[in-house]
């Protein structure tokens, strides 16, 4: 009986949960009842305890059954979030690809876009971003919302020109070899010009979009100035410079 009733102990201590804790203590009394008796119970004992277990597990089945539906009313719960989406001039775009931080594919409706992103789905902090683009016309932009009580928020996205990329380069002689000294700039950006090192390499702002072609003008004494079109980004890009006639 000492290892049976060291086995019921160590079970109990599991159970968190103060209806189990309950209902398992009217379990342990019905073990030990008939154990100690070593026979049947008469009907009355029989339905007592049957009641009595009732009345602890009737509230565990009901809070189970609350916390299930508040989970499924959670899960069917969605934001139907609104996306316009308006170019530089602030007129809307449709020709746009619009995703955001969160899971959900787009679908067009009048006017824009919509996201419907079940509650279960939102980020821990509850901040949602939306970004789109029109790569052809190297525009982009972002919107940052919280979603919270409102179940159908509309955000609106400016797109603005991407100038992020910076353009490098080398720049050479007819032979291949490196220009030192040499001033290069893109075209509009004359402030912003620099002189070539040993090797004739550059870097420099591009103002424009990683892909989106800009105009660069070298000129060096000795030399006929160059102006060539170069694509901003991770590329480099290589202009010749002739001597001068």
């Amino acid at each position: 009986m000492i290892m049976t009733m060291t086995k019921w102990i160590e079970i109990a201590v599991r159970i968190s949960n103060q209806w189990n804790l309950a209902a398992f203590g009217v379990a342990a009394i019905l073990f030990i009842v008939l154990k100690v008796q070593g026979r049947k119970m008469n009907p009355f004992g029989r339905s007592a305890i049957i009641a009595l277990a009732l009345v602890c597990l009737v509230p565990t089945l009901a809070s189970t059954y609350v916390e299930i539906t508040r989970i499924a009313d959670r899960n069917r719960t969605i934001y139907h979030v609104r996306t316009i989406v308006l170019g530089p001039t602030e007129t809307p775009i449709e020709d746009t690809k619009v995703w955001s931080s969160a899971s959900g594919e787009p679908k067009r409706i009048t006017g824009g876009w919509q996201f419907d992103i079940p509650e279960g789905s939102k980020p821990l902090n509850g901040k949602l971003t939306i970004y789109a683009s029109v790569e052809s016309a190297f525009l982009t932009g972002k919107a940052e919302m919280q979603l919270g009580e409102d179940r159908n928020p509309t955000v609106t996205i400016v797109l603005r020109a991407d100038t992020s990329a910076n353009v490098r380069g080398i720049i050479v002689d007819g032979s291949g070899n490196g220009v030192f000294a040499a001033r290069v700039l893109v075209v509009g950006y004359e402030n912003e010009a620099v002189v070539t090192g040993t090797g004739g390499s550059f870097s420099l702002p591009a103002h424009a979009a990683s892909g989106q072609m800009v105009r660069i003008h070298v000129q060096k004494n000795g030399y006929a100035a160059a102006n060539e079109d170069c694509p901003a980004g991770d590329s480099p890009a290589t202009i010749v410079m002739n001597k001068a006639r």
